[in-house]
């Protein structure tokens, strides 16, 4: 009888751990949204239609999306519709076709990493994404260089 309850201490214990994580992470993930949102207010119109996040500076209307990388993993933009998330144990590739099929400039707001991005040029050559440089009509930023995006006015 005393293992059982041993083993079932532990596996209350490892599910109160990783639900705390979970909740952790997406508390985070929602508080970065939220304090973006703000921050683009200052700076132009931010409205949110047909599901869609919607910037307006300048005369100019961007699509802000959000994409999540995990705290020390990396970003490689290896094409437009293919990125790859890679962290210390493993690699992913994901297959943005649907993140990123509507029409309209882009602003995709990366976080929480703080990793430098990276992106194919061709099949050989390798460069940092820089949030001053836009391509594939978006700009990829990291979430804390978006008020350098801002305030250097390149939108």
């Amino acid at each position: 009888m005393l293992p059982e309850i041993i083993i079932a201490i532990l596996v209350i214990t490892i599910l109160a751990v990783i639900g705390y994580a979970s909740f952790h992470q997406k508390k985070k993930s929602e508080e970065i949204k939220q304090s973006t949102i703000e921050l683009l207010k200052q700076y132009g119109e931010f409205s949110h239609e047909h599901k869609q996040n919607l910037f307006k500076i300048n005369d100019k209307t961007y699509q802000i999306l959000f994409f999540y990388v995990p705290t020390n993993a990396e970003l490689t933009i290896n094409s437009k519709k293919i990125w790859e998330v890679r962290d210390a144990s493993k690699s992913n590739l994901i297959d943005q076709t649907h993140f990123l099929k509507s029409n309209q400039t882009k602003i995709v707001v990366v976080y929480p990493t703080t990793v430098k991005i990276k992106r194919y040029i061709n099949e050989n050559e390798l460069e940092f994404v820089s949030y001053k440089k836009p391509f594939y009509e978006m700009y990829v930023v990291r979430h804390f260089e978006l008020i350098e995006l801002l305030k250097e006015n390149i939108l």
